[in-house]
């Protein structure tokens, strides 16, 4: 490996960009209901793809140098068999197995998720107060306090370094940043303020002009506020550690609108629960049927490097 993260086998786009992980969605449901929820860049539906499935995926990504996976959904804990999907990925992966997850299912599972061999998890926490964390995911206010004891069982089990994932929302949950990293902090949780995105097509839509909030002030803010900076090779985002009274934290912002240095240094091949690969989560017409060739070693190969190859930065 070279620099960890590019190997002689690896695969490379057009545009110079190597392919070095997998996102994975195992599944289009959820048991919750985010309004803003993207999907992975999919319609809800009940397709999937088997553990077998999975593992032959990720056997030929990783002949071809991919050494890091995300599994997301939907929700992918709803899968009862997400032990042995991470099973059969850990014998192709050695690098990073990573899962975004709502947490609700994280006091019951993190141990066996650790054991299964996922090393850490996203967990998608909007909101740190009852009647906000109800509006945005639609279901019982109670379940916030199930997210935070996943949050802890996450720590617990070492499924760390543990990200909170939070997408900023113009009047629903902006006012709740401070309070946000004060929570992290305490929890020994990064704090991931995400910006709320949609394609260009839909830019001037209700939805997005209702709840988009640029984060290039609050960033500033938190700039000035920080003791050092790391940096992020995903995506080459900056990373602000800040003192709180209840010890350092980290702070990540996740800018992909018209942010071309974000595509720049995109590294991601996405795998559809349906069975395809997909090259990009804005980009529409961009999937790569593969679920008749999960039998041909040899036909998924062609189409893992053809999609990478048709990989093309979505800001410009």
């Amino acid at each position: 490996m070279i620099n960890g993260l590019i190997s002689k086998n690896t695969v490379f786009d057009n545009y110079g960009r190597p392919v070095t992980s997998l996102r994975i969605q195992l599944n289009a449901i959820c048991n919750f209901n985010c309004f803003f929820c993207h999907m992975e860049g999919t319609e809800r539906n009940m397709s999937f793809l088997t553990p077998e499935n999975i593992e032959k995926i990720v056997e030929v990504a990783a002949s071809h140098g991919v050494n890091k996976v995300k599994f997301t959904g939907g929700e992918p804990t709803l899968r009862n068999d997400i032990l042995e999907i991470i099973r059969r990925t850990r014998k192709h992966i050695n690098g990073s197995i990573s899962m975004t997850t709502n947490g609700v299912l994280l006091p019951i599972l993190a141990v066996k998720l650790k054991d299964a061999g996922l090393d850490r998890v996203n967990i998608s926490m909007h909101s740190n107060d009852d009647y906000t964390f109800e509006k945005i995911t639609n279901v019982r206010r109670d379940y916030l306090d199930t997210v935070k004891r996943g949050i802890q069982a996450a720590n617990n089990a070492g499924l760390t370094p543990v990200k909170v994932n939070f997408v900023v929302l113009k009047g629903i949950n902006e006012d709740q940043i401070d309070s946000m990293i004060n929570f992290c902090a305490k929890n020994h949780a990064i704090l991931q303020l995400i910006e709320f995105e949609t394609s260009r097509d839909r830019e001037n839509s209700g939805d997005y002009l209702k709840y988009h909030v640029s984060l290039e002030p609050i960033e500033e803010k938190i700039k000035k506020r920080s003791i050092y900076m790391e940096r992020n090779e995903l995506h080459n985002r900056e990373r602000y550690i800040l003192n709180t009274l209840d010890g350092e934290v980290k702070v990540e912002f996740v800018k992909p609108m018209h942010n071309k240095d974000f595509c720049k240094h995109c590294t991601r091949l996405r795998v559809t629960a349906d069975g395809n690969f997909k090259t990009c989560l804005l980009r529409e017409n961009d999937y790569f049927n593969i679920k008749d060739k999960l039998n041909n070693q040899r036909s998924l190969d062609e189409e893992f490097i053809k999609a990478v190859k048709n990989r093309i930065p979505y800001w410009r």
